[in-house]
């Protein structure tokens, strides 16, 4: 899809996951407008979803039997490989609690069997445990010992990321679910090419409780469940984690009640209000208003703020990997001119966050080859309009999160 078909079939989709009012003039025409729109749900883990609002005649549209039979595979699927990533969680969980260790669930692990009314409807990629960073290397060399593989190479060893990084390397474990032990709910101040959040690890950690009974699992408490999500989007992503965000977020304050002036004040005190005054006014946009998620909001997020978090939300995952320095480069090249812009193609270019340890502990590619490989990709990038346009996108919200934040 070009640029400005993938805004238009994205804006389609967000009319099919939001609320009924965007639905009453909705009109999907032809086979060609289905398979985009399905295409696009697809890439960014909606079609369970949307196969469940269909079957709950929450979207009524008439839909083409055989797009409606892709869909209901969708779902089976994931319903199936959800099963497997919960087993493979509380096995986990209970081999760390024999061990002494004690971690808490983040993310998909409690929204989409406790938020969503079906776990099938939220897929998942991963499974994210937080642990206490004491805690965190002697998670990841029990399940190293219990036949997880470390699947990919790593910036540094596993012992030299506790006190710089947000995880250790992925982790598949013997039926191939990818775990990913985190020290850090988030990236730590200093480590991005922009200013991050202070941490509030150890809020997270005291203030976790367990879900339903025979659950051996502990997750975060609601309120920071929502506060990592607008966070995780806003500050971690620049919002290229696609529109399932926004489906979290309205399953959760639908299962659980938020108090919104505290979560407001805390968000102030933690310096992470701009980032989710712009995650929730993308969230009452397109979902729900009856919910007064913005009531005691200290911040109003422009409309242009707002389109560009929208436009990054539907973008090509494809394109994701090129994005931050694209971005990066452009902002530089503005900022500084093109010699601003050169010396950030070579401070990107020199490797300091290049995968160069693999679970054997080797170099797992020379520098030369490396260099070569990252190169031929960045000029590629820049060739790129649809990713030159996103890459001002992220500009865009990265200034508006940057006034005033801590």
């Amino acid at each position: 899809m070009a640029r400005l078909d993938r805004l238009k079939i994205g804006r389609m989709l967000l009319r099919l996951i939001g609320r009924p009012q965007h639905r009453k003039h909705l009109r999907i025409e032809s086979d060609s407008q289905w398979f985009d729109i399905l295409a696009m749900a697809g890439e960014h883990r909606l079609m369970p979803l949307l196969h469940a609002r269909i079957e709950r005649g929450e979207i009524d549209l008439p839909v083409p039997p055989h797009h409606r039979e892709q869909l209901r595979i969708a779902h089976r699927e994931s319903a199936l490989r959800n099963l497997a990533f919960r087993s493979e969680l509380y096995s986990a969980t209970e081999l760390m609690a024999s061990e002494g260790l004690s971690g808490v669930t983040l993310k998909g692990g409690w929204l989409a069997w406790y938020a969503y009314p079906a776990a099938a409807e939220r897929p998942m990629r991963d499974i994210d445990l937080l642990m206490p960073a004491e805690q965190a290397l002697d998670a990841f060399n029990v399940l190293r010992a219990n036949g997880y593989q470390q699947s990919e190479a790593s910036a540094k060893s596993p012992a030299a990321m506790i006190e710089t990084a947000k995880h250790l390397p992925p982790l598949i474990s013997p039926s191939g679910v990818e775990f990913e032990i985190h020290m850090h709910a988030w990236e730590p101040p200093g480590s991005m090419e922009w200013g991050m959040p202070p941490l509030l690890d150890a809020r997270i950690l005291n203030h976790a409780g367990p879900g339903e009974a025979g659950d051996p699992c502990l997750y975060p408490k609601p309120q920071h469940m929502l506060m990592h999500l607008c966070i995780h989007a806003a500050y971690s992503h620049r919002f290229d984690i696609g529109p399932l965000l926004l489906a979290d977020i309205d399953f959760l304050i639908h299962r659980e009640t938020i108090d919104w002036k505290s979560f407001w004040r805390d968000a102030e005190e933690g310096g992470w209000s701009r980032g989710a005054a712009l995650v929730l006014r993308l969230y009452w946009m397109w979902m729900r208003t009856d919910i007064q998620v913005l009531s005691a909001c200290p911040h109003i997020a422009p409309i242009e703020a707002v389109h560009s978090a929208e436009a990054l939300m539907l973008q090509d995952p494809l394109q994701r990997r090129n994005l931050g320095v694209t971005a990066s480069v452009l902002g530089a090249s503005e900022a500084d001119g093109l010699g601003g812009g050169l010396q950030r193609v070579g401070q990107r270019l020199r490797g300091k966050h290049r995968a160069r340890i693999a679970p054997d502990g080797e170099s797992s590619e020379n520098f030369a080859n490396w260099f070569l490989r990252r190169s031929k990709e960045t000029l590629s990038a820049f060739g790129n309009k649809e990713l030159r346009g996103a890459a001002r996108h992220h500009t865009a919200v990265g200034r508006w999160l940057e006034q005033g934040e801590a």
